[in-house]
């Protein structure tokens, strides 16, 4: 019985394991080339290294080694870009985008889609970063590769930050602090600082940005870049965040105290216009027209219009303007801010139909992994059940017969021992007699012989009355092993039976769970064809074969009578089935009366007295 137990419990562990299987990923990775760990372990430190040595190993085939060949891509873009390299297309690193996008492997997805975003930001495909951005944002979370995190936070902050969508860029460049406070990177928390309070700057908190700021500072001032260009930088950000509050001579204070390299000519030439000192103006901001960045030109040539309205600068007012508009143009067409807003907006919308989609699917792989555990679950427990039934019954009839072997034994004991008595009381009266010497010799032999003949069958009683007495104690014990094995056994079935209800219990639970059978519950229609079809499905996986059983039963039961026992075997009750079929509930209970009549006229089938249509579809 053990055995058996055991079998049927190693079948359903095995199921589960199959399942198991079949919802786990594709399998083991392969192990990279060790050059290519090499050269992923310098990267963040010395890329220049790193490149050296992918560029130094022989490229792995993209035919016979895909993984790895992917891998150098992604290694080969990454340390380009951080080398600031100009790359012409983003060919390289979508081989790897392609490969690891269809894999389990968050970590690369992350990394790939950032790089692609990084490459397509510098060639002027603004949309197509902020999507890969996004990509990288969605993967990153799910792992604990903080740097990757903070680069892509960071590169999408900066490009929120650039077309002025404070909002946006401010939830970036929070999230990149965090990335960089999680790395324990120091110098990435200085960084995003600096990104933090720039985006204060643009929604004009102003004293916010200048507490940031400081704390950038202090981070500067503890890595030792002080003196550096960084240094400078972050200063004339505090410089332009007091001019931006008026404070014009307080900004220039910090200014002036550049060595001449880091000199920041526009902010100098803007304060000076500010202050009504124009020709000190005019001569910094036509010293700060010698750049390549727009945003930059933009803003001078817009000081530059401001001070062509002075009588002696009128003469450029022209040529101001047109510059002006020019650059003004050249920004629009660069910043998208509109377009920006609206492709996250729809990013933001796709992912969320994606993550509704994925979260229904799992539901329903859930609820088909329950039915599937439900089903063998009650194929165990049924198997057990007849097991314990079949074992008990067997075991109580053995108890009977060996009950009824022992009385045997019992009254062939008792026989035997009366029938000794007797041969004993008689051999005492036969040594009595032999005793008195007053029997002839003849009557004297004839005693002996009756006194060996009785001796004789005495031994004989004896022997047997040890077997039978032998046999009594082992019949005695077997008894008792039985009875002890039929308690067990009316246990074990108690048990069983009560496994089998928390069985039907675990089934109602799944069939109520079912979003179309939870939503006619709580509001009861009409249904489609389709619907029906589900219902329909859902009963055969709760319930094996129930509807082929019904028709084979009653061949001759209609569509709509079997959609009836359908939903009775579902547990609507009249008010219910009334919506479903949109009739009133007296129509329900004359539909239920057919039917019954129905089975009972065509079906092999019988009905007790006390049984209603309802119980015997739901025990059918």
């Amino acid at each position: 019985m053990r055995k058996i137990t055991h079998y049927i419990l190693c079948i359903l562990i095995g199921c589960t394991a199959f399942l198991n299987i079949r919802c786990s990923g594709n399998g083991k990775e392969k192990s990279p080339l060790p050059e290519l760990v090499h050269a992923e372990s310098v990267m963040f430190d010395h890329p220049d290294s790193a490149l050296h040595i992918l560029e130094a190993m022989p490229m792995p085939s993209a035919r016979r080694d895909k993984e790895n060949h992917a891998l150098w891509c992604l290694l080969t873009s990454q340390a380009q870009v951080k080398l600031i390299m100009k790359i012409p297309s983003d060919s390289l690193v979508r081989i790897a985008y392609n490969y690891y996008k269809p894999t389990d492997n968050t970590r690369r997805k992350a990394m790939s889609a950032l790089y692609m975003g990084d490459i397509n930001y510098d060639l002027g495909n603004i949309e197509e970063a902020m999507q890969y951005y996004l990509e990288g944002k969605t993967e990153v979370e799910k792992t604990d590769d903080y740097k990757t995190g903070y680069l892509i936070m960071s590169s999408l902050g900066k490009l929120y930050l650039y077309r002025r969508l404070a909002d946006y860029a401010l939830e970036a460049c929070t999230k990149a602090y965090d990335y960089a406070v999680k790395d324990s990177n120091k110098r990435y928390q200085m960084t995003s600082l600096q990104y933090l309070a720039r985006c204060y700057c643009i929604s004009d908190k102003l004293s916010e940005a200048i507490d940031i700021y400081q704390k950038c500072n202090d981070l500067v001032l503890e890595l030792g870049y002080q003196n550096k260009e960084y240094c400078y930088d972050v200063q004339s950000e505090i410089a332009l965040v007091y001019t931006n509050s008026s404070q014009f001579e307080k900004s220039l204070e910090i200014l002036k105290t550049f060595p001449k390299i880091y000199q920041h000519y526009s902010l100098i030439g803007t304060n000076y216009l500010m202050l009504n000192q124009y020709d000190s103006a005019y001569l910094y901001l036509n010293k700060a027209l010698n750049t390549d960045n727009v945003y930059a030109k933009k803003t001078i040539y817009n000081s530059l219009y401001e001070l062509a309205d002075i009588p002696q600068y009128r003469k450029y007012l022209k040529s101001y303007c047109d510059s002006l508009l020019f650059y003004t143009d050249s920004v629009m067409s660069l910043d998208k801010g509109k377009e920006i807003i609206a492709y996250k907006e729809k990013y933001d919308h796709q992912r969320l139909i994606t993550e509704q989609q994925r979260l229904k699917l799992e539901k329903a792989e859930a609820q088909r992994v329950l039915i599937i555990v439900t089903l063998c679950l009650m194929v165990v427990i049924s198997v057990l059940v007849y097991l314990y039934q079949k074992r008990l019954v067997r075991k109580e009839s053995t108890i009977r017969l060996q009950s009824e072997q022992l009385q045997t034994y019992l009254l062939q004991l008792h026989e035997n021992e009366s029938r000794l008595q007797q041969n004993c009381r008689y051999l005492e009266e036969l040594k009595e007699q032999l005793s008195r010497h007053d029997s002839d010799a003849e009557e004297r032999h004839a005693q002996q012989e009756q006194m060996a003949c009785l001796e004789s069958e005495n031994g004989r009683l004896l022997t047997t009355i040890d077997d039978l007495q032998y046999r009594i104690g082992d019949y005695a014990s077997r008894l008792r092993d039985a009875r002890k094995d039929v308690e067990q056994l009316r246990r074990l079935t108690e048990e069983s039976l009560k496994l089998k209800e928390n069985e039907h219990r675990l089934t109602d639970y799944v069939i109520d769970s079912h979003k179309l059978v939870s939503g006619l519950r709580k509001k009861s229609r009409v249904l489609s064809d389709s619907e029906w079809e589900e219902l329909m499905q859902l009963c055969t996986t709760a319930w094996g074969d129930f509807i082929s059983r019904l028709l084979t039963c009653c061949p001759q039961l209609t569509e709509q009578e079997l959609r009836l026992c359908v939903l009775i075997r579902l547990r609507f009750n009249n008010t219910q089935l009334a919506s479903i079929f949109a009739v009133s509930p007296a129509s329900i209970s004359q539909k239920k009366f057919r039917l019954k009549k129905h089975l009972l006229e065509y079906g092999r089938i019988s009905f007790t007295d006390d049984m209603t249509l309802d119980r015997w579809l739901v025990e059918f």
